[in-house]
């Protein structure tokens, strides 16, 4: 559902996507005919979490120009189409981030490009440093709403002066957007029938708000401190692409695989390898998450 104050100008924002994502959606056509229900895009070393569901057919992103390719370790780019719980999804298997040097407007591609191939909702993963003390690495956190503190709210850069451009004089775009959405981005109802199905499946779940920093780095133990205080989760991606995707209209799931611990009064020396590893041990909790969003999606 589109946010009240876009509903009335849902077609300018449609022709502000095909502006700037126009010639990737056209590439990504003319390799494929498939409508879609909805979005999945995969942490880091989290696509293999769906491997098991054979691809109806496979896109090389690398062939798509534009398409701003990941860099880092545990994220490619492939866009694999899937049938899950009878729902046609779109899998991108990695992302960009922030701290690659890609611009906001590059980072939320997925999304937009989602939204031009036809979903109505999208299911975020991430792989994240848990701050919660009962929680372990291998653990999966439904994410309750976001923190976002990448200093770029998701329309800053681009999205306010191409909407106006768009847009006749009678209308103007709020200065600040995000402190006009005045709602919880994630879906409360989904994540709640989410955690339902898990129950039901026997996966246990916390709930907790993902922190979204710019990152790259992993906390001290004076920010763990610090951030302890505000949520269960941090890393570095999912923050921005949840309110992007909430301001397009879609519903949104998203969910943490805690891939380690913040230290709170000694350094630590886990690498974006360990993380890497973890979340290959912890990816079978993921794809009960996907099924289970999928079975229950709006």
């Amino acid at each position: 559902m589109t946010h009240p104050i876009l509903q009335s100008q849902e077609h300018k924002l449609e022709e502000a996507l095909h502006e700037y994502y126009g010639t990737m959606y056209r590439q990504i056509r003319e390799h494929t005919d498939i409508t879609i229900d909805g979005v999945v895009i995969s942490g880091s070393g989290l696509h293999q979490a769906l491997e098991c569901y054979p691809a109806l057919q496979t896109i090389d992103l690398h062939r798509i120009d534009e398409f701003p390719q990941p860099t880092v370790v545990g994220h490619s780019a492939s866009l694999r189409f899937l049938g899950i719980e009878g729902k046609q999804i779109a899998h991108y298997t990695g992302r960009c981030h922030l701290y690659e040097g890609f611009t906001l407007q590059q980072s939320l591609t997925q999304i937009a490009l989602g939204k031009l191939l036809g979903a109505r909702f999208v299911i975020l993963t991430n792989s994240a440093g848990g701050m919660h003390h009962s929680y372990v690495a291998g653990d999966i956190m439904l994410i309750t709403d976001v923190l976002n503190l990448m200093l770029r709210p998701a329309h800053k850069q681009w999205l306010t002066s191409l909407y106006c451009h768009h847009c006749d004089s009678t209308w103007t775009f709020p200065e600040y957007f995000r402190l006009s959405l005045g709602s919880n981005c994630i879906s409360v109802s989904w994540r709640q029938r989410i955690a339902q199905e898990l129950a039901r499946r026997g996966v246990a779940a916390h709930h907790g708000a993902y922190i979204g920093v710019t990152g790259p780095t992993f906390e001290t133990p004076a920010e763990a401190r610090m951030y302890r205080k505000f949520g269960e989760a941090i890393g570095m991606s999912t923050a921005h692409e949840a309110e992007f995707a909430y301001i397009c209209g879609l519903h949104v799931a998203a969910c943490s695989l805690i891939t380690n611990i913040l230290p709170e009064s000694v350094s630590s020396t886990v690498s974006h390898n360990d993380v890497v590893h973890a979340a290959s041990v912890g990816a079978p909790r993921v794809a009960a998450f996907v099924a289970a969003a999928c079975v229950t999606a709006p």
